[in-house]
């Protein structure tokens, strides 16, 4: 048998079945908690059928197709990870797919954390309305650099979708960032796997993505597989053609599992290895589909199959086996992510709001072209802000008091979250020039008590300026949010960019004509006439016509774009060739076929009526399937004849039996009103229901006639399928159901019309649209068009037509659109308007410009398709053109030094001339209706602004006086990555605001500090350890610095992977043992746990014999032969951070370590020691495991002090060979049970955890603790200071005789201020009663006050980081008044007038609050320096110093290089137009700015 016979032998198999494996599989989704079984057939990705074979679209052949194809071996793939937590699904699409196809196309590297992405950014809302589709479609995915992570975030440590408080990304232009980064919905190969087609499609795509040259390497694309009980380690024969291709001995898959619970990647495909698949010693038979294997990326790390990868045989392309051992034939239609090309965000509102209990609330914003409305046209709901939050789909009541941002790895953030949302998609079909409303909606659930506020918003246009135009909305202080299942609505009216659109285009016999554009302040070059997209000419300004060549076809889409000087080109306005009637009824016959509307549903309609005409070629339950699924609309046919239609299974209707027919024609057509559905049955009503679960339809896009599989496929013939954004009612869908439309105008709110006609675009065939060209791609070859015996005549509804009345005022010189309301009859409408040069204009809405004031006659004339017409005639009133207003308003009060700052137009008109004068701002002079300025200086400003009417004649202008304020620096930073080994290197990037020019870092631990100056750096630390980092900034006004505590991990050695017990309640790791009794034990780990419970993390075998565990307050306690200890204090366990933690059980005492430091003793019992074991398990029945753990290790002997230091900090070499270790488990593996790597065979069984490989994920974090000793610098007191300690030394002069033989006089300091009376001296002193320490007393034995007494020495002391400490007697007082510890670059040390002016100082604090008191201070060169005290004090106090320290860190100094995460290396290059180019988001530029860094095959550059 061949292998096309082969193919026909499955073929069976493939007509019975759906042709995705969804319908049929069993799917876990505990495991696979983001598993979609929704797919998306796209019929573009099938070969083209023709003279017996297949090609694809592009004309390439099967013999051109390279016999091997991986894609992972080019540079656009990431690197293998593992996965945390069940994302398989998240890690498949997103890590891997949507990084390699943005990548593929960008030409950028994948290897870099700025060009791959996050999984958890998408996977932890899978639980929260949004999924992987939605993300990718409407959200967009940030990088994984701006992330802090491929998996877990760093910025919020690790979390699960199921957590109700996981972190959400803050910052406006991380979320802009993510805009860019967009895919077109996903979709699937029609044709599974198990077909020729389907195989030859998916191969193509691997190529080279279907012949797209755009692309620079072919695709890759998710299957979904059942994981657990498969068999992954077959081992490719040694056969000749395998030698040749290096695969032998490459595993292969042997057999998937029973049960799909795993999402994987198809990278690329092989044709030459051959497999003995049936075990007959024969490799390589064709007839058996031995030859040819997919080539698979898993998510379970490098130590998985063939370092990451395997080899899945052709013959076993789907997704299980069944439990007999065979395969299941649940074929992949596998999916592919489509690139959205050269995509950047044109408008976005940016928002800064807050809410106390985040999954009540539901976003959304709407839009409307009459900026008077009080409600949108259009809305879109915000994906991952739709009642999320909580991991239960925001169904938790009450919802949990979780805010906005969640919790981090620092704690829960309860500050205003501030981000953005793209509104380009809901901004599409309004034109963008012109003035349009928006509206930011917050719904609550009826539940809600939370509370919040709206503290910003503002909508960003990007179109004409890729810095942004910024337009706030007016809500002052703020808008409270209302909960209890309110709605919190503001709104605000945008002025788009003066590129006005030419208007009323019209096409007369073979003549296009339109007037001009509104006037603004730019002038225009030349207008481009387009047909169906293509331009097909260019115009001169002054001429408004142009007659088509005979070549151009009178059919289709006409437009006309105003093209500008500054080469900035208007929105199109467009005019449809007439419709003509046709004399023969075409209409389509889908043999188990479907077509797809596009965009049609883009916007939601609350009311809607779609019709069309039916006759089946046969009837089954589910067939002639269509709508996006239950949840939103669907409807089908039923074997009884019946109709189905509905929301969802709860919210639909059923027509009666027998009201389809096979071969008989029938009429449906259903309406929407709001939460009522009507549905109507060749123009009769009968059924009509209502909900309260939904209102209206769309807002999903697409509507899509299904062709998936014969139990969902069109199998009937369709005509006059129409959509209309209206009711329609029972007498208008009478009138025109037998009727076809035609004419130059169409009926009023027809949105979408296909009579049934098929044309051809790019190879593809169309049915055709005839109100916009909204063709709708047939799905495949499997239909004909044909003519119907049933005649279609015209509307019998009776001409009529009038003018709608005209809302607002008119004025000369003002445009104005009119509109009219006519019947279905109409064919042509007319208007003609003397006084605005309106003579016989064929359009259905005229914009039209009244050139005096006065009582002006309009008239309108509607014609039918006979000749008939009727006419209406108006007259409106025309006032004089307004008066100029030229008063405007500062968007913010004050403004800061650098920070942009809009000027808006309080009262706004069309086709005025607006004229802004702004001195000392970067751009002095602009022009239009939105201005802004960014200002060099501060000060006082003045801005003008001078507004000139249309006709010139009316003027005005006003001025504002704007205060310009410098202010003192807000300090804020970013670190990526923020965990690395060392030698690796990090970047830290300074994002302060308000003009800094001074920056300083701080990079630290207790052993280690680095200095850096200078505003960006790379750093490159080559010793380990957890730092914090300060940023301190400063300009002349003033200094601000922030600290980031852990903000950077340096870990000494690489851990590779651990064991994620997430999630997981039952998850443990068993080992049998064989240990006798120990009297030393020791057991040290590290481990992240992620939350704390009365008992948990349990690690051992029981109580009786030897258990540690957690309490809630993070104590530890161990028991050993049924005593137990503790490790004293509360919070010796600390959650979401990597720390290495050991107990040691030896003589009765129970030792607690944690970060390799010893920590605290519990004495038990000479009893406690450890008796025999029989097992050792990871997690325990009654204190069950979370988090990660690591290196595990369990020594049969006392590691202590130095001995732990020189185990914990790096995996355990030749751990085989050492004395006294019973088991070790490193993890480093990604599936299986744990293998112990002490040589005892003591390998640990898991159980209670997912998919194989899913529990195994990097440790990042492991080993990082210091790798060097903290002394190495150290106390430097004795090298610099002189008579430093009790017994000071003095000489025998005595200060105080009124007490003899006691108070004596200070040496070897300088003494300044102090109060000599009589024999009385106050000020330093020793005194011998008090250990001789260096005192100051006040009121007491005679001694005076004290004010600005100054006590120091000065030194040399060379460059380094310093603490001087005075140290407080343990007995005597340390009353210390109003005195301070001070450092000074001069020989002496300042008074309190001046003391700000020191190098450092603190204020004292009393004995009471601190044994010492201390100041650092940094010396960035070798300086001589005063230290020393500036003591204050009165009444009867007393201060005894027994010490003075200094100490010098271990301080490194460097400078700062410039760089920062983006990339180390920048070319510099001439600017170039003839390659794409794109900036740092990945957005394509046209014309690239001077000073700025952009992409260029995958480089960075800078245009000069």
């Amino acid at each position: 048998m061949t292998r096309k016979n082969f193919f026909r032998s499955i073929l069976a198999v493939a007509i019975a079945l759906p042709m995705s494996l969804s319908a049929q599989v069993d799917v876990n989704r505990a495991k696979y908690p983001d598993y979609s079984d929704k797919t998306n057939p796209d019929w573009s990705l099938m070969p083209q059928q023709g003279a017996g074979k297949a090609q694809r679209a592009d004309g390439a052949t099967k013999a051109q197709r390279p016999a091997y194809v991986n894609n992972a071996e080019k540079k656009f793939f990431p690197p293998v990870f593992n996965q945390d937590g069940g994302s398989c699904g998240s890690a498949s699409r997103i890590c891997y797919m949507f990084t390699y196809e943005l990548n593929a196309y960008r030409n950028l590297d994948g290897k870099i954390a700025q060009n791959y992405y996050p999984s958890h950014f998408v996977w932890l809302l899978t639980n929260g309305n949004s999924g992987k589709n939605e993300f990718v479609t409407s959200i967009g995915v940030p990088s994984a650099a701006t992330y802090g992570g491929q998996t877990y975030s760093a910025l919020f440590g690790s979390q699960d979708c199921a957590n109700n408080d996981f972190g959400w990304m803050q910052g406006y232009n991380k979320w802009f960032e993510a805009m860019n980064n967009r895919m077109l919905e996903p979709v699937n190969f029609p044709a599974h796997v198990g077909t020729e087609e389907g195989r030859e499609a998916v191969k193509n795509w691997l190529w080279n993505h279907n012949g797209d040259e755009s692309f620079q390497a072919g695709g890759i694309c998710g299957i979904g597989v059942a994981s657990s009980d498969g068999n992954y380690e077959g081992k490719i024969p040694s056969t000749s053609a395998n030698s040749s291709a290096g695969v032998v001995g490459k595993k292969y898959v042997k057999a998937w599992g029973t049960q799909v619970d795993h999402a994987l990647t198809i990278v690329g495909y092989d044709d030459r290895i051959e497999f003995d698949l049936d075990g007959n010693g024969v490799a390589g038979e064709v007839e058996k589909d031995e030859v040819g294997a997919w080539i698979i990326v898993n998510s379970w790390g490098a130590w998985w199959g063939n370092k990451g990868f395997i080899y899945c045989p052709y013959a076993y392309g789907g997704a299980s086996f069944n439990r007999d051992g065979t395969f299941s034939q649940n074929w992949w239609a596998p999916e592919i992510y489509k690139v959205r090309k050269d995509y950047r965000p044109l408008r976005t509102i940016k928002l800064e709001m807050e809410y106390s209990r985040r999954s009540e609330i539901k976003l959304s914003a709407g839009i409307s072209a009459d900026i008077n409305a009080t409600a949108p046209e259009k809305t879109i709901e915000f994906e991952h802000f739709r009642y999320a939050g909580d991991g239960n789909y925001g169904n938790t009541n009450p919802a949990p008091e979780i805010p906005m941002l969640g919790r981090w790895a620092d704690g829960l953030h309860t500050e205003p979250m501030e981000f953005g949302y793209d509104l380009t998609d809901l901004t599409n079909g309004f034109d963008r020039s012109m003035p349009l409303k928006y509206f930011f909606i917050v719904e609550t659930r009826s539940w809600g008590k939370g509370s919040g506020k709206i503290h910003n918003a503002s909508i960003m246009d990007y179109e004409f300026n890729l810095n942004g135009e910024e337009t706030p909305f007016d809500i002052g202080n703020g808008v409270e949010i209302k909960s209890a299942g309110n709605k919190t609505i503001i709104s605000v009216v945008v002025y788009g960019e003066e590129y006005y659109a030419p208007q009323n285009l019209s096409l007369n016999e073979r003549v296009l004509t339109w007037t001009k554009p509104i006037r603004s302040s730019h002038a225009i070059e030349k207008y481009n006439v387009f047909h169906n997209n293509g331009l097909i000419a260019e115009v001169d300004a002054e001429t408004q016509s142009y007659t088509l060549p005979g070549d151009v076809e009178l059919d289709g889409t006409f437009s006309v774009s105003a093209l500008y000087d500054d080469g900035n080109e208007s929105q199109k306005v467009t005019a449809q060739a007439p419709v003509a009637h046709d004399s023969e009824n075409k209409v389509i016959n889908l043999k188990n076929s479907g077509f797809t509307i596009p965009n049609v549903f883009d916007q939601k309609y609350n009311e809607m009526t779609m019709e069309f005409y039916i006759k089946p070629n046969s009837l089954r339950d589910w067939n002639q399937s269509a709508g996006p699924g239950w949840g939103k609309f669907m409807m089908h046919a039923n074997a009884s004849g019946s109709f189905t239609i509905g929301w969802d299974t709860n919210n639909r209707t059923n027509t009666d039996y027998g009201t389809l027919k096979v071969g008989t024609w029938t009429h449906i057509a259903f309406v929407v009103k709001d939460k009522t559905m009507l549905v109507y049955v060749n123009g009769v009503r009968k059924k009509s229901f209502s909900t309260g679960s939904y209102s209206g339809v769309g807002g999903w896009g697409d509507f899509v006639f299904s062709s998936n599989g014969e139990g969902n496929a069109q199998d009937a013939s369709y005509d006059e399928i129409r959509v209309w954004n209206r009711v329609r009612t029972a007498k208008e869908i009478q009138n025109s159901m037998n009727a076809q439309f035609a004419g130059s105008v169409l009926p009023d709110g027809l949105v979408a019309y296909y009579k049934g006609d098929v044309i051809t675009e790019e190879g593809t065939a169309m049915l055709r649209e005839y109100v916009s060209g909204n063709h709708a791609a047939i799905h495949s070859t499997s239909y004909s068009v044909e003519t119907s015996s049933k005649s279609m005549g015209k509307p019998s509804a009776t001409l009529s037509a009038s003018i709608d009345p005209v809302t607002g005022t008119i004025y000369a010189g003002i445009p104005v659109t009119l509109s009219a309301t006519y019947s279905d009859a109409a064919t042509k409408l007319t208007w003609n308007i003397p006084d605005a040069g309106i003579d016989g204009l064929a359009i259905a809405e005229p914009t039209v410009i009244f050139t005096s004031a006065g009582e002006k006659s309009v008239t309108l004339t509607a014609e039918d398709s006979e000749g008939k017409s009727v006419s209406e005639t108006i007259t409106v009133s025309v006032n004089e053109e307004p008066d100029a207003d030229a008063t405007f308003k500062v968007s913010k009060s004050p403004i800061i030094l650098g920070e942009k700052v809009m000027f808006i137009v309080e009262k706004p008109q069309l086709g005025y001339t607006y004229e802004w004068a702004t001195p000392g701002a970067e751009v002095e002079k602009t022009q239009g209706l939105r201005a802004n300025a960014v200002y060099k200086e501060g000060g006082t400003h003045t801005v003008t602004l001078r507004v000139t009417s249309l006709s010139g004649a009316k003027t005005a202008s006003s001025s504002i006086d704007i205060e310009v304020l410098d202010s003192e620096p807000v300090a804020t930073f970013e670190i990526s990555p923020a965990i690395i080994m060392k030698g690796e290197t990090t970047y830290l990037t300074d994002v302060s605001k308000y003009n800094p020019n001074g920056w300083q870092w701080t990079i630290e631990n207790p052993s280690k500090k680095y200095i850096i100056n200078g505003q960006h750096s790379s750093f490159t630390p080559e010793v380990s350890g957890v730092y914090d980092v300060t940023l301190k900034v400063n300009n002349l006004v003033g200094t601000s610095s922030t600290k980031r505590e852990r903000a950077l991990i340096v870990c000494n050695a690489d851990s590779k992977n651990g064991l994620n017990f997430t999630g997981r309640d039952n998850a443990k790791v068993t080992a049998p043992v064989t240990a006798t009794r120990q009297d030393a034990f020791t057991v040290e780990w590290w481990m992240r746990p992620e939350s704390l419970a009365s008992n948990c993390l349990g690690i051992g075998e029981s109580e009786s014999t030897f258990l540690i565990k957690t309490d809630k307050e993070g104590r530890m306690f161990v028991s050993a032969n049924g005593y137990t200890g503790k490790s004293g204090s509360n919070g010796f366990v600390i959650t979401n951070e990597w720390h290495h933690y050991a107990v040691i059980v030896d003589g009765g005492y129970m030792d607690f370590y944690r970060d390799g430091e010893y920590f605290s003793t519990s004495y038990v019992s000479t009893n406690a020691y450890v008796p025999s074991l029989a097992k050792f398990a990871i997690g325990n029945d009654n204190a069950k495991m979370n988090g990660q753990i690591d290196e595990l290790r369990v020594w049969t002997k006392s590691v202590r002090y130095d001995d732990m230091k020189a185990v914990c900090n790096a995996p355990l070499e030749n751990p085989a060979s050492m004395d006294g270790l019973l088991l070790y488990y490193d993890f480093n593996q990604s599936g299986g049970d744990v293998i112990d790597r002490s040589g005892n065979g003591y390998n640990g069984v898991r159980s209670g955890f997912g998919p194989d490989g899913d529990a195994w994920g990097l440790s990042r974090g492991v080993f990082c603790l210091s790798s060097e000793n903290s002394g190495k610098n150290g106390d430097v007191t004795s090298d610099y200071l002189t008579n430093y300690r009790a017994a000071f030394q003095h000489s025998n002069t005595m200060v105080n005789t009124n007490v003899r033989n006691r108070f004596y006089q200070l040496t070897g300091w300088t003494i300044e201020n102090a109060v000599t009376e009589g024999n009385i001296t106050t000020g330093a002193h020793v005194d011998a009663q008090k250990d001789k320490c260096m005192t100051f007393t006040t009121t007491w034995d005679g001694f005076s006050t004290l004010s600005n007494h100054k006590v120091y020495q000065t030194v040399t002391l060379p460059k380094g980081v310093y603490t001087f400490i005075a140290n407080y007697h343990a007995t005597w007082e340390g009353q210390c008044g109003n005195s301070y510890l001070v450092v000074d670059d001069a020989k002496n040390i300042p008074g309190v007038a001046s003391i700000e002016n020191a190098l450092a100082y603190t204020q004292m604090a009393a004995k009471g609050s601190a044994m010492s008191n201390k100041v650092e201070f940094v010396l960035e060169e070798e300086t001589e320096v005063s230290l020393g005290l500036l003591v204050n004090m009165s009444d009867k106090i007393c201060m005894t110093i027994e010490s003075f320290t200094l100490v010098r860190e271990n301080t490194e100094y460097l400078e700062a290089d410039g760089l920062t995460a983006i990339e180390p290396v920048i070319e510099t290059v001439e600017r170039e137009q003839d390659n794409a180019i794109y900036d740092l988001q990945g957005r394509k530029v046209l014309q690239p700015q001077k000073g700025h860094i952009y992409i260029k095959n995958g480089k960075k550059f800078l245009a000069k």
